[in-house]
């Protein structure tokens, strides 16, 4: 082999996976996507792969979103999973991509039985079910699941991992970070959203759905969320039988979302649980800040009552407080129309960049809310509105957090079962009253004053710490490493504005720990009561009153000191 290689062979002999390499660049050259190889500087690779392949560099003749589906669902699970993952990504994938990459499906063959008695008896032995029915009640790329019985008779179902993942999900994420350094090099058109970040998130992502340990702490942390609440059922876990091939849970019965007659025959009414679901969602999100991602018919069962009863948890999304009540800032703004508070609460999900125009984002988000809220709530539709928003976002260069867009993608699979019950549903319509529940209970006076005591501790922690923090300092002025020379006109004017300060600040700490210190006492709810609150937190807050009052009234009275 000649001594300079192109860098992507030297990368495939790094990861001893020569074969792999030429695979994949033979279907990317199969399907017309050599010019790409060629762009990032691996034209050698293209003409062995060419010569060896005996393969034209174009030689499909479809639209070329089509070519790169067939050519992911030829390289296998790894690339479906990224071809899937790609389709939620609006914020930089063309639409006619999206559009194309949704179909995506990974198609794959159930396992032979002998694999199934296999990782059955090496994860859990001998004697762990009574029975397991040889045929899955569902394949997928990552594993299949198989109705089983336990000893005691009790009804079950298994998830069983497909073997061998993980070298294969290592290897082609590591060819697929190292194409994604080669293109975030030479190619300029990927300069706004890095390749090597996205394939980052994308084996993050994929990773966690290989863990079945995580999935099955997913289950029981759900299944705690909704102990004792009516309306959602989560499966049983079965711990001692979960291991990191196999996830063994109840086995729950019920009705596919999109079997409506099967929905009338068990006595569900379809309005209700469109509804049911919907507002389901919404709390997962705006409440718990922890949702199914997934929430397509297959992973869905409908129960009478009607109760929604969750399947399979391989994918879930995770908001922080702060993301949640931003969201919560946002809707607010954009029902009342405040263009300028929608572009704040965007900048602030986006991370603040310093480098956008933020009036021209005001300007943009404008005409947005202008085009949307003027329909009625029937005729506004969510996937519409989304895709503006990423659109915007995209325009202005603003990243957006993948756990987003992946309550984007959520919340639209939401609308279509919804949809798909209900002609005449509509998600933001039952939006409303939960993010207005959700909205009082988060800024109500006792959540006011808990977290006041919460910022009070962390004041506490810091002033604490100061002496410390500040020791270094001092010992550089004692040293003399810092000098300093200072000449003061006015003295006497100077000496006023100090005194006049030194009693507002006295005032003002005075204050601050007659608030905090009542903050303290009202969240710790301690006796005696007058009309159901302490009554010496009650004291505190008047007598803080009145020390604000004095202080207000010195800051209107007295002028500021002379320059």
């Amino acid at each position: 082999m000649p001594k300079q290689l192109p860098r992507i062979m030297r990368m495939a002999r790094a990861y001893r996976n020569i074969g792999r390499i030429t695979e994949v660049m033979a279907v990317l050259v199969k399907f017309g996507f050599g010019d790409l190889a060629v762009d990032m500087g691996i034209k050698g690779v293209v003409k062995r792969v060419r010569k060896m392949a005996g393969l034209p560099v174009s030689a499909a003749a479809s639209s070329r979103p089509r070519r790169l589906r067939l050519a992911l669902e030829e390289l296998g699970i790894v690339f479906i999973k990224l071809g899937q993952y790609l389709s939620t990504r609006r914020d930089f994938m063309p639409p006619s991509y999206v559009v194309e990459l949704s179909r995506l499906q990974d198609r794959v063959p159930s396992l032979p039985d002998e694999d199934v008695s296999r990782i059955l008896l090496d994860s859990l032995g001998e004697g762990a079910f009574r029975e397991v029915s040889p045929a899955p009640l569902a394949a997928a790329s990552v594993g299949q699941v198989h109705a089983a019985t336990l000893p005691d008779g009790t009804e079950a179902v298994v998830k069983l991992r497909r073997p061998g993942l993980e070298r294969q999900v290592a290897t082609d994420l590591n060819i697929l970070m190292n194409i994604a350094v080669q293109a975030e090099k030479r190619l300029a058109a990927v300069k706004i959203v890095k390749p090597t970040e996205v394939v980052s998130e994308f084996g993050r992502s994929l990773l966690n759905e290989l863990n079945f340990r995580a999935e099955a702490s997913t289950i029981q942390r759900f299944a705690r969320l909704y102990a004792g609440r009516e309306g959602v059922k989560i499966p049983a876990l079965f711990p001692a039988l979960c291991t990191e091939n196999t996830i063994v849970m109840e086995r729950l019965s019920g009705v596919r979302f999109d079997d409506l007659p099967g929905l009338k025959a068990a006595g569900i009414n379809p309005r209700e649980l469109a509804r049911l679901t919907a507002r389901t969602a919404l709390e997962q999100i705006m409440l718990f800040g922890f949702f199914h991602a997934d929430p397509h018919p297959g992973n869905l069962y409908a129960q009478p009552g009607p109760t929604v009863a969750f399947m399979d948890f391989g994918l879930t999304g995770q908001l922080t407080r702060n993301t949640r009540d931003e969201l919560l800032r946002l809707a607010r703004g954009a029902v009342r129309k405040d263009a300028a508070a929608c572009a704040r609460s965007v900048l602030r999900l986006a991370g603040n960049p310093g480098r956008a125009d933020r009036d021209r984002l005001e300007l943009d988000l404008s005409a947005l809310l202008e085009n949307h809220l003027s329909k009625t709530l029937k005729e506004i539709n969510l996937n519409d509105c989304t895709r503006d928003v990423v659109d915007i976002m995209h325009q202005h260069r603003l990243q957006t957090p993948p756990d987003l867009l992946l309550l984007v993608k959520a919340l639209i699979q939401f609308e279509n079962l919804g949809a798909g019950l209900d002609d005449d549903f509509n998600i933001l319509d039952e939006a409303k009253p939960v993010v207005m529940s959700i909205y009082r209970r988060r800024y109500s006076p006792e959540r006011f004053f808990r977290d006041l005591a919460g910022k009070a501790e962390d004041a506490a922690y810091a002033l604490k710490a100061l002496p410390k923090d500040l020791a270094p300092f001092i010992d550089m002025l004692k040293s003399g490493r810092i000098r300093s020379e200072m000449r003061i006109r006015n003295l006497h004017s100077l000496e006023t504005a100090l005194r006049s300060a030194a009693f507002r600040l006295s005032v003002a700490m005075v204050f601050s720990a007659l608030l905090l210190g009542s903050a303290f006492i009202f969240s710790s709810n301690q006796p005696p009561y007058w009309r159901g609150f302490p009554v010496i937190a009650l004291l505190g807050l008047s007598a803080a009153a009145i020390v604000g009052v004095v202080l207000l009234t010195d800051l209107i009275l007295r002028r500021k000191g002379p320059p």
